[in-house]
């Protein structure tokens, strides 16, 4: 084993997303926002959109955290998996552990202008090695004799977010 690693893939959805689940995310994260963006704007002299409300009001920039509340009963819909990255086998490989959602951008009073992104991350993984552009990997990283693999090949919208070195003395 080289290494202990986390992977990380990212989606963004906003109105041109065609998931349904996507656009029930759209939905209730852009409702949401609406709410947090009353809370955090000035009454004295209102804005419109988030850019606008995160420069007058540094406070803001916790919207992203508030908004993950109306994502959470979503992604528990997943069962602690992404199905559609399958491992080079096709099979269902990419398990989550956590996410992180951010508000790339919103208008209270254009909705097209709603757009989040939301980062899912796997639990550790030893990642044995690289080959071929794919990722060699084991679910198991206590193990220390042989141990069962699968190969993840590189994607786009996936990047190594931790990683540990594993030192062989």
């Amino acid at each position: 084993m080289k290494a202990k690693i986390k992977l990380a893939f990212r989606i963004v959805i906003d109105r041109n997303s065609e998931m349904i689940w996507d656009k029930y995310i759209f939905e209730d994260t852009y409702f949401e926002y609406k709410i947090q963006h009353q809370v955090f704007d000035d009454k004295e002299n209102p804005v419109k959109n988030y850019w606008e409300l995160l420069a007058k009001n540094p406070h803001a920039e916790r919207i992203s955290f508030l908004l993950s509340s109306a994502v959470v009963n979503y992604v528990s819909q997943l069962n602690g998996e992404i199905k559609s990255l399958p491992d080079v086998l096709g099979n269902t490989f990419f398990p989550i552990e956590n996410f992180k959602l951010d508000l790339i951008s919103s208008n209270i009073e254009d909705s097209s202008k709603h757009k989040i992104g939301i980062t899912f991350y796997t639990p550790e993984l030893a990642l044995i090695d690289i080959i071929d552009n794919k990722y060699l990997l084991n679910k198991n990283i206590y193990n220390e004799n042989g141990f069962e693999t699968f190969m993840f090949a590189f994607h786009p919208q996936v990047a190594i977010a931790y990683y540990e070195s594993v030192n062989h003395s």
